[in-house]
């Protein structure tokens, strides 16, 4: 991701990423999905980019 990316740009790539990651998820062989693991596995992978944004830019202190 560059500098030059507007947050359009960004998003849309995360929107793609999501979508691929989905489209993997998908159960091979007729497997039922556990979709609990799967929600939890993105509740990590949401909260280590949260992290590592809060490094980069972090947030305004509250009044």
């Amino acid at each position: 991701m560059s500098e030059s990316e507007s947050e359009d740009e960004i998003l849309d790539r995360i929107e793609a990423a999501l979508r691929k990651i989905a489209s993997l998820s998908k159960p091979a062989g007729g497997e039922a999905l556990d979709r609990a693991t799967l929600a939890e596995g993105l509740d990590q992978v949401i909260n280590r980019l949260r992290t590592a944004i809060d490094e980069v830019h972090p947030p305004e202190p509250t009044e």
